[in-house]
Parts: structure tokens; C-alpha cells; sequence
């Protein structure tokens, strides 16, 4: 009788599986890119309006433009002196020291990488664009998948923070 149970149960488990399995290759193939589950690369990426995208309606993203410096996504921007084009090389050398970072578009005013994440290998979109006026670097890093980040996406823009002014003060020196 419990091997019967047990048959059962492991039929229902597999049957869930399979059918959200089905769901995620679906929403992939079909590009609903406002489903949690869609895993492609967003449509909403680079610059529109002289501005990055605004940040998610889920809590898996932070960005420095274009919201409220009250907004629970926002995140300063990464402050920079002297040439704008220095500025750009040196936060695109920073990426690529970071692990798990594929560098997709490096242009003089903007940027574009892939990042993966330690554990469960998720990918994020990070973006970053120079406002040459200002001298600052806006960024968007933002989740592809899920709801929640668990603050993954806000502690990797702090750490290209950290590493851009560390590089800075070393090609100072």
C-alpha cells in the first residue's frame, strides 16, 4: 500500500514539474517579456530619451535615473572626474575583473553586460550610461527572472562602486 502511495505522489510531483517546465519554455518562446519567467534578454535595454530604463515592478532591480532618491530601487550614481571616455574603459575594466561579467556593448557613452550569478547562475542585465555634464555614471543592474533578488543586484553596483574609485585612486597615484 505505501509503495502505491509513493508511486502517486511521484507521478503528481513529476506531472507538476513537467507542466511548469512547459510554462517557462513557453513564455521564453513566446517572449512575454512581462511574465516573472521570462528569462530572454529585455527589449528595454539601452538608452531612450537620454535616459537608462526605469526600474522593474518587482523589487529585483536598482537604478540612479530617472526616480525619486526615496525609491526603495534607486542607487546613486557612480561619480567620476576627468575624461568621460577614461571613465567609460575604467568601469568596463572593473566588469570584466569581476567574475561571472560578459561585457555585450561597450560604447563611449554607454555599456552593456551580462552578469551571472554565484549560486543559482541567473543572469542579470547590468547597464551603465556617462553623463559627461554631470560627470557621473548612471547604472541599471536589474533581474531577469523572479521577484526578489535578495539584494544581489544593489550590493553588485556598491562593488563596481568600490572597485571604479579603487582604480581611480590607483591610476592617480
Amino acid at each position: 500500500m505505501m509503495m502505491v502511495v509513493l508511486r502517486v505522489a511521484a507521478l503528481l510531483l513529476l506531472g507538476v514539474v513537467s507542466a511548469f517546465m512547459l510554462w517557462i519554455m513557453f513564455v521564453n518562446l513566446a517572449g512575454r517579456e512581462n511574465s516573472r519567467w521570462f528569462g530572454g534578454r529585455p527589449g528595454t535595454l539601452g538608452v531612450r530619451d537620454g535616459k537608462l530604463a526605469p526600474p522593474k515592478s518587482t523589487p529585483n532591480s536598482v537604478v540612479s535615473e530617472g526616480i525619486d532618491p526615496a525609491h526603495p530601487a534607486y542607487v546613486a550614481p557612480i561619480t567620476y572626474s576627468g575624461d568621460s571616455s577614461v571613465a567609460m574603459a575604467r568601469l568596463g575594466g572593473v566588469l570584466q575583473r569581476l567574475g561571472g561579467v560578459t561585457l555585450i556593448r561597450v560604447e563611449p557613452t554607454y555599456l552593456y553586460a551580462e552578469c551571472r550569478t554565484k549560486t543559482m547562475r541567473f543572469v542579470d542585465d547590468f547597464e551603465a550610461r556617462i553623463d559627461p555634464v554631470a560627470h557621473v555614471i548612471h547604472v541599471r543592474s536589474a533581474s531577469r527572472l523572479g521577484r526578489s533578488d535578495l539584494g544581489v543586484n544593489r550590493a553588485r553596483v556598491e562593488l563596481v562602486r568600490r572597485e571604479f574609485v579603487a582604480a581611480a585612486a590607483a591610476a592617480a597615484n
